[in-house]
């Protein structure tokens, strides 16, 4: 079964399967078992109940008033990796009806309205108060690290999280991973669907129409190859011997993998020294420009503001200057708004010894393109450095966990992705495992130690000190902490030599399905783990969106005058708390930044149908769908059984059967599914700053540009509401 379970072509077949193996093992007892000593599964109980019981009573100020400081993600112990390296095919059946209970109570919050006699909520008191607790709870970040062509694995990544709904808007990218997360920031969840993953270029404004895999160009050949053929007969070392990419063809890219990243440049004025050539740069210049122009392709003409505003996705990427005093620069389009995001990627993936520094390009207001700095600023290979820049988005973005895509092969050796770390190891490969685990930690602590032991006592910048003894590179952490998720995509598909060798590879279109399909395998391993840690952050973001086109709806077809309005916000005052009369509606936009402004008139009509749907309801209660959508799962049953109300639960969590019933209902109402399905539904946001940015001529003053951008959003929801 689990070399069935390798060669699966689906995940709904993926899941039957590690269904049948729990099922074997005894895992399917342990899974609908409450008791564990890993949580505190009393407390989830008793929780369960109170929200359950709150929602019977339909007492909606009741239980925004617990929900508000009673749920975080990690706590109960919910996030401990034993609860899900037990059974593949998911944790407790109580940690899935926990989730189920809170998801469904946020919607019942966000839709449902006081029984009669009851004061009524407004929008913008509920919407403060999922603002507030959505930025309480923390937000995801998708990492995608280096890895040269191995980071073509991190397309399944992504493919398998937009299957299941689960792909964060705040994404992250190293070396290749930039390269593949820019290609997706850039494109729409339908282009990605219909281009990328087809391995064909997106016919958009902005895009190539192309899309070129063959990075690696050998120094010697003139002539661009857009596809390469490999026999299936050969083995490994035999298709990298033969492959078009050089690393054995070219006689200097071979002496260069002989050698470690930090004295290539050594060896690369060495091998010129002995071959006759004059200058080291000359060597590779060809093939650099070649990967510029295989990266203007993929990626297309977008800054980063643009690329922000064309899909909600806040693309980060990471560079690490070429000089003696700055640390890694991260940009997205908060640090760097106007700076071409093909640019960006190529200058993270700048490897010293195959590619030149780059420098980054700036797209000025009148279109035109320029260098970003007048001074010689160049950028090599972000993850040298800073392979996972988890700290600077934590402080930027409010991200308190992560999904880690480590492609790497030597992140295998210096991190822990070569030990089995879980709980449930027999105690002797536990304590080698511990062995092991403190010897590494013991060893990059030492070198670390001795680095800043040297370097304080030199007259010299501190980065310099890090760059010139490798610190960063040997120091740096490679996996995420233990309540996050990190997965090595090729782990179930090749060795590490294996990966070594395909360092420098041009995958033809067959390998790179073949590479995505497998890295695709590894991910739905994870999707059970995933779907518990994000299910109430998803939640809250898709009830902040209802809520903002509530909001718009409301403005729309109601017109308070000034007087009425002082006398709500008095009236709301006297009695509600803080997260009711507090400004949060303004204080807490900058929490909505990662929000993409796309208004469809068609989603508020809706919106104010639903409202007036739920002043007719019986008020029998709200369901608590049951299972996990997508999941393949069955006979997973959440205590309670309320009746079915507008708001639809959250959709990560339903029976088989359910899922499509729910599906058909969202089709009809024009809803598009935000979790479990392909889809997702358009981001509300206040300002499009491409909008002002580049939609104005550069003598026109501010006023005239921001009517010009408030004109640009009007006939764009114009456009959108005739669709």
């Amino acid at each position: 079964m689990e070399r069935e379970q390798k060669e699966s072509e689906t995940q709904d077949e993926w899941m039957d399967l590690a269904e049948q193996i729990d099922n074997i093992q005894g895992n399917d007892l342990w899974r609908t078992e409450p008791t564990c000593p890993l949580y505190e599964f009393d407390r989830i109980s008793s929780r369960i109940d109170e929200f359950v019981h709150l929602m019977r009573r339909r007492d909606v100020f009741d239980l925004m008033f617990t929900l508000r400081g009673g749920i975080a993600r990690n706590k109960f112990g919910l996030l401990h990796e034993g609860l899900f390296s037990k059974a593949l095919a998911g944790t407790k059946v109580l940690v899935e009806t926990y989730h189920n209970i809170v998801c469904t109570s946020l919607d019942f919050v966000c839709d449902a309205l006081p029984l009669p006699g009851d004061e009524h909520i407004p929008t913008e008191a509920k919407l403060a108060f999922f603002n507030e607790t959505r930025h309480m709870y923390g937000r995801t970040a998708l990492m995608l690290s280096g890895g040269a062509a191995l980071g073509f694995y991190h397309i399944g990544v992504v493919k398998a999280l937009m299957a299941n709904g689960l792909l964060p808007r705040v994404l992250s990218g190293a070396s290749a991973g930039s390269i593949v997360i820019a290609m997706i920031a850039t494109r729409t969840d339908e282009e990605c669907q219909r281009d990328l993953f087809q391995v064909h270029g997106t016919d958009a404004p902005g895009h190539s129409g192309k899309l070129m895999v063959n990075f690696f160009r050998p120094v010697k050949t003139s002539r661009i190859s857009h596809s390469t053929n490999h026999h299936n007969r050969e083995n490994a070392l035999q298709q990298v011997l033969h492959n078009n990419a050089g690393a054995f063809a070219d006689g200097k890219k071979t002496w260069q993998l002989l050698f470690p990243v930090g004295i290539r440049k050594f060896s690369s004025t060495l091998y010129d020294i002995i071959t006759g050539h004059k200058r080291a740069q000359d060597v590779l210049m060809s093939d650099t420009e070649h990967f510029r122009t295989c990266c203007k392709a993929n990626i297309g003409n977008f800054t980063f503001q643009e690329a922000f505003d064309r899909t909600g996705r806040i693309l980060n990427i990471i560079v690490s200057p070429q000089n003696r005093s700055d640390p890694p620069r991260l940009l997205n389009y908060l640090t760097a708004p106007h700076v071409l995001v093909w640019s960006a990627a190529v200058a993270s993936s700048s490897l010293p010894g195959v590619f030149e520094p780059n420098k980054l390009l700036v797209k000025d207001a009148d279109g035109t393109e320029r260098s970003e700095s007048a001074t010689v600023a160049s950028f090599i290979d972000g993850s040298m450095e800073q392979d996972l820049p988890m700290q600077q988005l934590s402080e930027m973005f409010n991200i308190n966990h992560f999904i880690i895509s480590q492609a790497n092969p030597h992140a295998v050796l210096l991190a822990s992705f070569g030990v089995n770390k879980s709980v449930w190891t027999n105690k002797l490969m536990g304590i080698v495992t511990g062995v092991l685990l403190f010897l590494k930690r013991q060893a990059k602590a030492w070198l670390e130690n001795l680095v800043e032991s040297i370097g304080g006592q030199r007259i010299a910048p501190m980065w310099d000190t890090r760059r010139g003894f490798l610190k960063q590179f040997f120091t740096q952490e490679y996996e995420g902490r233990d309540i996050d998720i990190s997965l090595i995509p090729w782990k179930s598909h090749r060795s590490v030599l294996s990966a070594m060798l395909h360092c420098i590879y041009n995958p033809s279109d067959d390998e790179f399905f073949e590479w995505g399909e497998a890295a695709e395998r590894e991910t739905w391993k994870y999707i059970p783990k995933i779907k518990s840690h994000v299910a109430v952050e998803m939640t809250l973001d898709k009830c902040v969106q209802k809520l903002r086109l509530r909001l718009l709806a409301e403005n729309r077809t109601s017109k308070l005058a000034p007087n009425e309005i002082e006398d709500m916000q008095q009236t709301m005052s006297n009695r509600l708390p803080s997260f009711f009369t507090s400004a949060s509606l303004i204080n807490m936009s900058g929490l909505g930044i990662t929000d993409r402004h796309n208004l469809r008139e068609e989603v508020a009509k809706r919106d104010v149908h639903n409202i007036e749907k739920l002043e007719d309801d019986d008020g029998d209660g709200l369901p608590i769908p049951k299972g996990w959508k997508g999941m393949g799962l069955r006979g997973n049953f959440s205590s309670g059984s309320l009746n079915r109300c507008v708001s639809g639960g959250s959709g990560l969590f339903m029976m088989d059967g359910e899922a499509d019933e729910e599906s058909a209902t969202q089709q009809k109402a024009g809803e598009s599914a935000i979790i479990g399905g392909t889809t997702r539904r358009s981001y509300l946001k206040t300002t499009s700053m491409s909008n002002f940015y580049y939609g104005r001529k550069s003598n026109c003053n501010l006023t005239d540009a921001l009517e010009n951008s408030e004109s640009s959003a009007v006939e764009e929801f114009k456009c959108s509401s005739t669709v």
